[in-house]
């Protein structure tokens, strides 16, 4: 075999180990972009449960709730009323920060809504 053509296999085995980096590169990144996803959703995940646990533990919002559900919002004290206050700035809070995850990527379509 002359030296053309062992540098034309050569050449033909380097594109293909460039092609085949290439590729397992791009299967990284996916992977890398799946665990921040999951990252992402398990964040929100926890947000909610500990918003929901610290209403739960509160007895001004859960009386505060008690009295809207049974329409006697009139009735809430001052304590009720900021308790309830609190909860929905904090709900708020979390779906603006839901809806700018959505609109880096870090939320799919089917989550947002």
């Amino acid at each position: 075999m002359d030296t053309s053509k062992i540098n034309d296999w050569l050449q033909v085995v380097g594109m293909f180990g460039l092609i085949a980096s290439l590729v397992f590169v791009g299967m990284q990144i996916k992977q890398d972009h799946q665990i921040a996803l999951s990252g992402t959703y398990q964040a929100r995940s926890d947000a909610s449960a500990e918003l929901t646990m610290s209403a739960i533990n509160s007895p001004a919002f859960l009386n505060a709730i008690a009295k809207t559900y049974t329409n006697r919002s009139d009735d809430l004290t001052m304590q009720e009323a900021v308790a309830l206050e609190f909860y929905i700035g904090s709900v708020m809070t979390q779906l603006e920060s839901n809806h700018q995850q959505y609109l880096l990527g870090y939320l799919g379509e089917e989550h947002w809504q």
